[in-house]
């Protein structure tokens, strides 16, 4: 039977707050209140139906953020830079957020956040420049609060490769040296994990990995393990900055996985959440996606 203290997620029927929301069901631990624009969706009957709370809310309207976190003991928030790429929203809709906590008296807001890359490397990323904003302000207002950084995840070599005619695949992204990465989904029991220790991880920036490695070993894994051949295409930095709209903030990503030194520790997500997989393990698992 759930406690009282009741967690609200925002982002409850994406792919991170999804992952959030069911694991803090399953641990039982907290009530949920899943947030979504969209109660009549899909995701959000299936969450409705394991146990949590559905409510309508925008993060663009401070109304109803006040309403979605009013009475709540902990909030997980995400927000998604790519849903408009406008980081200046997306700082907006962060900081309303942490005010609306603020006064409420949430104790404890659980952030997906990333750096300030434009403060470490000197160049705009504004997908993790905007989060890195919202943390600032997170910590300026004394809001209780602990940052997840997470990793590339898995299921990126699924969204972003080229499946070839001949069946293979190949992905091209513009870095040599190792990235970690994580699955989407192991994100929720170490989110679920924080939250039931508020003592240890209040104040901190925690950098979640599964694993560490090239973007060619990464390949050869989905090749040997699936059969299916996967290749890497490595671009130079500035001609990959070319290719696509969004395709420059996405090179300063990996400009800054490269030489930045982001802090992401396999260990301590582990540590979160045994049962977190390598990326050997997600792709055993996942063939049939390949």
């Amino acid at each position: 039977m759930s406690s009282s203290k009741i967690i609200t997620v925002f982002g409850a029927t994406g792919a991170q707050g999804g992952a959030v929301a069911e694991s803090l069901l399953s641990s039982g631990s907290f009530s949920v209140r899943a947030i979504t624009r969209n109660p009549e969706s899909d995701k959000a009957k299936a969450l409705k139906g394991k146990g949590a709370t559905v409510v309508k809310a925008s993060m663009d309207d401070a109304e109803s953020i006040a309403g979605a976190v009013e009475g709540s003991y902990g909030v997980f928030l995400v927000t998604n830079y790519w849903e408009y790429n406008d980081k200046e929203r997306e700082v907006r809709q962060g900081k309303a957020v942490a005010d609306a906590c603020k006064k409420a008296g949430v104790s404890h807001l659980v952030y997906s956040g990333l750096e300030l890359v434009k403060e470490i490397t000197g160049r705009n990323c504004d997908h993790f420049d905007g989060k890195g904003e919202v943390e600032k302000y997170l910590d300026s207002i004394g809001l209780p609060n602990t940052s997840v950084r997470v990793s590339f995840y898995y299921e990126n070599f699924l969204s972003f490769s080229q499946k070839n005619e001949d069946g293979s695949y190949s992905i091209a992204f513009s870095m040599n040296g190792p990235m970690d990465a994580v699955s989407v989904k192991d994100v929720g029991p170490a989110v679920a994990a924080i939250f039931s220790k508020p003592e240890e991880f209040i104040g901190k920036k925690i950098g979640l990995s599964g694993d560490r490695k090239t973007l060619k070993e990464y390949c050869d894994l989905v090749t040997k393990l699936t059969g299916v051949s996967m290749t890497y295409i490595k671009m130079l930095n500035d001609d990959y900055a070319k290719l696509f709209p969004g395709s420059d903030d996405l090179a300063a990503m990996f400009h800054y996985y490269e030489f930045g030194n982001p802090v992401r520790d396999i260990s301590l997500t582990k540590k979160l959440n045994p049962n977190a997989k390598s990326f050997t393990e997600w792709v055993t698992e996942n063939k049939a996606l390949f």
